[in-house]
């Protein structure tokens, strides 16, 4: 599963039009793209393929998508995307039907948010947990050394010290809006 990742432990998280330029100079190879329209989203996925990126949309994130099967119908006819990211599991497994790579992220709030990830872990429809905000993978190393899918930490990540510390908890990269961090060598 960590082929997605292609040896990549930064994933650039892009939020907005500037960031999406920034991306577009940048080595990194795996891209979250986190806004957009209905109507820019397929050019956005469609430059960014041609720089050689995987690229995840965050279906909860794009302007004129709906939680829908729809809409995952729409990203799988219109782009060349190559996974779908959602907080909700049974679009991601509507989204695995049709071949995508699947990211649920998850919020981890309290006890029950922890006792929650043995549950993802064995849901076939998920094939990446994206844990935020992403500094408490440092404090629940033992949670993510026990799951079985890949982790990733996003959320709140703007430095280089982040970065290494949350790499060390476990985890299989880190995704991150801080454009300056995209190019980092690990």
């Amino acid at each position: 599963m960590n082929d997605f990742l292609n040896g990549s432990k930064v994933i650039a998280a892009v939020r907005s039009q500037e960031n999406y330029q920034e991306c577009l100079k940048s080595d990194c190879k795996v891209v979250f793209l986190l806004f957009g329209t209905l109507l820019t989203v397929p050019e956005y996925i469609k430059e960014l393929k041609a720089h050689g990126k995987t690229v995840f949309i965050h279906l909860d994130l794009i302007e004129g998508l709906s939680s829908s099967r729809s809409s995952i119908d729409y990203i799988n006819e219109k782009t060349a995307a190559d996974g779908i990211i959602s907080i909700k599991q049974n679009l991601l497994k509507y989204a695995k039907s049709l071949g995508f790579l699947t990211v649920l992220r998850i919020f981890m709030l309290d006890s029950k948010s922890v006792d929650s990830l043995e549950k993802i872990d064995v849901d076939s429809a998920v094939d990446i947990i994206e844990m935020m905000p992403g500094i408490v993978v440092t404090v629940l190393k033992d949670e993510v050394n026990k799951n079985s899918k890949t982790i990733i930490a996003g959320g709140l990540i703007s430095s280089e010290e982040d970065v290494r510390a949350i790499l060390q908890s476990g985890v299989g990269a880190v995704s991150t809006s801080a454009s300056n961090l995209w190019d980092m060598q690990i």
